[in-house]
């Protein structure tokens, strides 16, 4: 129920309804309110006046004494009912007494009219939610004209339940007609967020040709172009990569004939990173732009950690694997990536996680390999070292990003490996979190789903 409020606070169709219906209300408010005031100076002005004048004459046709049968043919002519009340005298054609509770009767002269002089009569009124009563006196005599208001009756309730199922009806019909009418206005929105995700090949579908069918062409053209551009980009990375492997192979080569020296091995350590920095420029390129379909295969996740270890010459790291993942079945994941993300994580809790901030060693990292319930797996590499600052958490997953670059030359990074283990995480399904504080260590999480294909 509160996830349909929320949809229905933030669609467009609901708040344009509930605007116009709140003009529509006011207007008729106003409507209302100026037709009173105009009726109320009619009567006061116009019918008043001669309703007083028109008793005037039927109080002449009953006479002074009133003569009781001209009252009763006059009640059974009109739908009203008198009363006549005298010295001796206590008539009701109803066969009722008159119910005078809350009645409080009042006359407002008009200045077109006056009572007839010959008569000398005096008409008062007393209003109530269901009956009007008009007072007049005959001399010793005072006569009550009792008028109902039928439409007060049962007939009311049915005509406003007939009104207000109207209502809804007419408001339905608004909200099918408004949502059929800014339709294009949900085709962009659901349009802008696909393409804001990566789905550059994603087209607005153009329903009409007004103002929203440009509005979603203009879109449209915008993601070709904006495509476009980066495939161009892509490609020229791509290529530029890979014809520079060729020179670097060759430069290998030229650097293992000259004679040992500390130069030397200089050259060979940068031409080692240049070629690693390629290697990753090329992967994190492939799997981001969709060039590369994952390799998966049925994967034993403890045993690839074991064989990531012993690859990196058993650096000292403590290994927790949960028991719980014997009775899952495999995985089906890329190795290679699996062992480029699991490489590259564990090298930087060893490089980043090895001293305190203060210079002093820090404990050992650690690597821990669980089962969350049956749908995913989750691998938590955790350092002790100096950690990070906040500022910079939201940004370490992007590429060629450094919390500290002065420590490029130490550390032989260049801001890729993270960016590349959270492009291989969300290529299998997962994600990644990184969560660290400064001077406690880091902690990254990659979240792997049992079931992804």
């Amino acid at each position: 129920m509160s996830g349909l409020w929320q949809r229905l606070r933030g669609s467009l169709t609901t708040r344009l309804l509930l605007l116009f219906t709140i003009v529509s209300l006011l207007i008729t408010a106003l409507l209302i309110a100026t037709l009173a005031h105009g009726f109320r100076s009619q009567w006061r002005f116009t019918i008043r006046p001669h309703l007083e004048q028109y008793l005037d004459l039927v109080n002449a046709e009953i006479g002074v004494p009133p003569d009781l049968e001209r009252v009763r043919e006059m009640a059974d002519r009109l739908p009203i009912n008198i009363y006549v009340h005298g010295p001796d005298l206590r008539y009701s054609t109803s066969g009722k007494p008159l119910d005078r509770e809350h009645l409080e009767f009042h006359r407002r002269p008009s200045r077109k009219h006056r009572p007839h002089r010959g008569q000398g009569h005096r008409v008062e009124f007393g209003e109530l939610d269901d009956r009007s009563v008009l007072r007049s006196r005959l001399g010793d005599y005072t006569v009550y004209y009792e008028v109902l208001h039928r439409h007060r009756g049962p007939g009311r309730a049915h005509v406003t339940g007939f009104a207000l199922c109207a209502l809804l009806c007419l408001l339905l019909g608004c909200y099918l007609i408004l949502r059929r009418m800014l339709r294009p206005v949900q085709d962009i929105k659901q349009g802008v967020v696909r393409m804001g995700s990566g789905e550059l090949d994603y087209r607005v579908p153009i329903r009409a040709n007004n103002d929203l069918g440009t509005l979603a062409r203009s879109i449209n053209t915008m993601a070709a172009d904006i495509e476009q551009m980066l495939d161009a980009k892509r490609q020229l990375l791509l290529g530029a990569s890979h014809e520079l492997r060729t020179p670097i192979t060759r430069a290998k080569v030229a650097v293992q004939m000259l004679p040992e020296s500390s130069n030397r091995d200089r050259i060979a350590g940068d031409l080692e990173e240049m070629s690693s920095l390629i290697g990753e420029i090329l992967e994190s390129e492939r799997i981001k732009g969709g060039h590369s379909v994952l390799d998966r295969s049925e994967v034993d996740l403890p045993a690839l950690l074991d064989s990531v270890l012993e690859d990196m010459h058993h650096p000292p790291v403590d290994v927790s694997i949960d028991p719980a993942l014997s009775a899952l079945p495999g995985l089906q994941l890329d190795e290679t990536r699996m062992r480029l993300l699991l490489r590259n994580l564990l090298g930087n809790a060893l490089t980043h996680g090895a001293t305190m901030s203060d210079g002093s060693a820090a404990a050992n990292p650690s690597v821990t390999v669980q089962a969350r319930g049956r749908a995913n797996v989750i691998i938590i590499v955790r350092d002790h070292g100096p950690g990070i600052g906040a500022e910079h958490l939201e940004h370490l997953t992007e590429p060629f990003y450094r919390a500290d670059p002065s420590r490029a030359r130490n550390t032989g990074g260049f801001g890729l490996g993270l960016h590349l283990c959270l492009l291989i995480a969300r290529a299998h399904g997962g994600d990644l979190a990184i969560e660290s504080n400064p001077g406690a260590g880091t902690t990254v999480t990659v979240t792997l789903p049992i079931d992804a294909r």
